[in-house]
């Protein structure tokens, strides 16, 4: 019983450590929260990506201009 102890107490110690360490390198490629609704409604942006609706499109638009980029918007629908 002792050793069952032992080894989960082992176990959460080495995931905990491992969650750690990745978390700063995850956090630094993550876009941030933007609640978006979950319609279909396609635009095609610059970046030659169809994003599922204008807000998605805004989300990732305001992302890249946080890094001192633009993102311009072409069209309606699919690219």
């Amino acid at each position: 019983m002792q050793f069952r102890h032992l080894f989960t107490s082992l176990m959460l110690g080495i995931f905990f450590l491992a969650a750690l360490t990745l978390a700063p390198a995850a956090a630094d490629t993550a876009t941030p929260l933007c609640p978006c609704p979950r319609n279909y409604d396609p635009v095609c942006a610059a970046n030659l990506i169809t994003y599922a609706n204008r807000c998605e499109y805004d989300c990732v638009r305001r992302d890249v201009e946080r890094r001192g980029r633009s993102l311009n918007l072409l069209r309606s629908g699919p690219c």
